[in-house]
C-alpha cells in the first residue's frame, strides 16, 4: 500500500491510496487514476478550460503525444465522468464514437450539441401505474390465499389468515372475507380445470 495524500480533483477532499501505479479515492470508488493521469490532473484542467469542446481522444493527442496506454486511457474517461458528476465538464453528444465534452463555465455551454450519427434506441416509455383501490389490495391478498393453498385450506390456515394484521386492517366482517374466499376458490378450481 502507497502513502496517503489528498485527491488531486480539486473538488474532492477525499484520501487518496494505492500502489505507485494505481491510486483510487476513498470518496468515490470508481476513480482510480494511474500515475500519469494523476500527476497532470492540473494539465489536463488547463486544457479542458482552453477548449470549445474535446474528446479524450484530443487530451491523448495534444497533451500526452499519444502515448497512453488503454488503461491510462480508462483511467482519464472515469476523470471525466467524475467531473461530469461535479458539474465542471458537461457531455455534449458524441463526435466519431467518442462523447464530447466542453468546460461547464465556458460559453460553448450554449452552443448546440454535436451530432451524432449512430442510431439513437428509444427506451419504451412506461405508464404510471395507478392506484390501487383498498378493495383491489384485500381481494388480491385473498386471491394469492387460495393459489398459495392450491385452493384447499383448513381451519387453522382460515384463523391465521382472519388475524393477519394485513387483512385486519380493512375492517371487513369474517363472513364477507369468507364469502369473497368461496368466490376466487371457486374462479380458482375453474381455471385450473380447463387448463
Amino acid at each position: 500500500m502507497g502513502r496517503k495524500r489528498t485527491c488531486e480533483l480539486p473538488f474532492c477532499k477525499g484520501v487518496v491510496e494505492g500502489t505507485r501505479n494505481k491510486r483510487r479515492c476513498d470518496k468515490d470508488r470508481n476513480i482510480h487514476l494511474h500515475q500519469v493521469i494523476s500527476k497532470n490532473v492540473r494539465k489536463i484542467m488547463k486544457y479542458i478550460e482552453s477548449k470549445e469542446d474535446l474528446t479524450a481522444n484530443d487530451v491523448n493527442r495534444d497533451l500526452f503525444k499519444g502515448k497512453l496506454d488503454k488503461n491510462e486511457k480508462g483511467s482519464m474517461y472515469r476523470l471525466f465522468q467524475a467531473m461530469v458528476r461535479e458539474g465542471y465538464l458537461l457531455e455534449k453528444g458524441k463526435r466519431g464514437g467518442l462523447k464530447v465534452y466542453s468546460f461547464a463555465g465556458s460559453d460553448a455551454v450554449s452552443a448546440p450539441a454535436v451530432e451524432d450519427k449512430t442510431p439513437v434506441r428509444s427506451e419504451p416509455t412506461q405508464p404510471k401505474p395507478r392506484q390501487l383501490s383498498p378493495e383491489e389490495i384485500l381481494l388480491g391478498k385473498l386471491r394469492e390465499f387460495v393459489h398459495s393453498k392450491s385452493g384447499q385450506w383448513g381451519h387453522e390456515d382460515w384463523l391465521w389468515l382472519i388475524n393477519r394484521d394485513d387483512i385486519r386492517e380493512f375492517g371487513i366482517s369474517e363472513a364477507d372475507i369468507g364469502r369473497i374466499l368461496e368466490e376466487e376458490k371457486t374462479r380458482y378450481w375453474v381455471q385450473r380445470n380447463n387448463y
